[in-house]
């Protein structure tokens, strides 16, 4: 079964902020409130929802869309407008625990945290400090230890721009795995791209391209857009197709991975392909020769992310006359 990086990460880092105000909280912690500021803030942690001013730090966009939260819970829930305030106050500390916000002393900020406790909700404990450090600490292991778990010795991800599209790259999955001297690598190459051997390896791709993404939303880093492959025989194989699909089911993945197909492929499948967009799935197409150069072809294009185009088509000249939006020549 196909394992989503993305999500398991996040249900990681819900599991841990949900340990975090249960602690501080006590009796006093409200399930549904808590669930708001964590779908919020999840949306503009790991999706990077929200954006307001472009001038504006990640941490303050943040900040600002949990204010939002508590604004708009106080509004509905006036009798608990306290309770939510408080609930915002405590919930900001999560940036440290999550390393939006570099932390040399995690101790300090739990011990600033004990001190608003007894502060605002009047609640004191021996061994608080003690025991939300264990929980952190553990917590933060195990996202450690999820992504180390990621790493793959026999294969890996070799990235390569495309002229003049900045943060746009082409993934191509390399693997280290020891072949028989009596294979010609064209052998190799063509074993590795074709039939089931290329469709089981999309897997190793999505998921090493999935943790590219996971370690770009760690870094606060959104702007980067994977091309990868995609094998058309997969349409005949739904139940393959979707195992590999929820791999990159996210929506972090959504904007940034990018399916590549051939155009002769989107004709013989476009219904299915038109299907995928609508769920939000992204394309890049290649044009070949059974492109027909005419504006209502041309215009249909638009569909795409990117479409590539190689200088060596023989239509290459009267398709850049078009002008065509989001291409890339190679």
């Amino acid at each position: 079964m196909s394992v989503n990086i993305i999500n398991r990460y996040i249900e990681l880092t819900k599991k841990q902020i949900n340990t975090y105000m249960k602690l501080v909280f006590g009796n006093m912690f409200n399930k549904d409130y808590n669930e708001q500021f964590i779908e919020k803030y999840i949306n503009a942690r790991y999706y990077n929802y929200y954006q307001t001013d472009i001038n504006e730090t990640f941490r303050k966009k943040i900040l600002s869309s949990l204010k939002d939260t508590e604004e708009t819970l106080s509004i509905n829930n006036i009798s608990d407008r306290e309770l939510i305030q408080k609930m915002n106050v405590f919930f900001q500390y999560v940036l440290y625990f999550d390393e939006v916000v570099k932390c040399k002393d995690i101790k300090q900020k739990i011990e600033r945290i004990s001190k608003l406790r007894k502060k605002l909700l009047n609640k004191t404990s021996k061994t608080f400090e003690e025991t939300l450090y264990k929980k952190i600490t553990e917590s933060n292991n195990a996202k450690a230890g999820f992504i180390d778990s990621l790493k793959s010795e026999d294969f890996y991800i070799k990235l390569t721009n495309y002229p003049r599209k900045i943060d746009v790259y082409r993934v191509n999955l390399k693997h280290n795995v020891e072949v028989p001297i009596e294979y010609s690598d064209f052998a190799i190459r063509k074993a590795f791209n074709s039939g089931i051997i290329k469709e089981d390896k999309l897997i190793v791709e999505y998921y090493l391209t999935e943790e590219l993404i996971l370690k770009d939303i760690l870094k606060q880093k959104f702007n980067k857009q994977y091309i990868v492959e995609f094998s058309e025989t997969l349409f005949k194989k739904s139940k393959k197709l979707k195992s590999l699909f929820n791999i990159i089911n996210n929506p972090a993945s959504l904007e940034q991975i990018i399916l590549k197909i051939q155009y002769e492929d989107y004709l013989e499948n476009k219904e299915k392909i038109h299907d995928l967009l609508r769920e939000g799935y992204k394309f890049a197409v290649v044009l070949d020769k059974t492109l027909t150069i005419s504006s209502k072809d041309i215009q249909t294009l638009d569909i795409f992310k990117y479409v590539i185009l190689n200088k060596q088509l023989d239509s290459y000249e009267k398709i850049k006359n078009y002008k065509i939006q989001n291409i890339i020549e190679v």
